[in-house]
């Protein structure tokens, strides 16, 4: 859907006025940038529930072994450690 906002001035601060249709029921947003061309993305900002909600979900989720190979913790060699002046 594209409709047609108007942008104006209030103090120190530049607002969008938003159409009907495109109302949020969130007191913030994230708002980024996409390329030079002036293109905006604005999304509802998580609230602490949101992200409880997440990490839940997270934590139900089954672990894997997979999903972080072990790591090699040995010293890295010294590569000059043969070699004499």
């Amino acid at each position: 859907m594209i409709a047609t906002a108007k942008v104006f001035t209030t103090g120190n601060s530049q607002a969008i006025r938003l159409p009907k249709a495109f109302r949020v029921s969130t007191p913030e947003v994230w708002i980024s940038k996409s390329g030079s061309g002036g293109g905006m993305h604005i999304q509802p900002k998580p609230t602490a529930d949101d992200l409880e909600s997440f990490f839940e979900e997270l934590r139900s989720m089954p672990t894997s072994e997979e999903f972080i190979p072990p790591r090699d913790d040995a010293p890295t060699p010294n590569p000059f450690e043969d070699w004499a002046e």
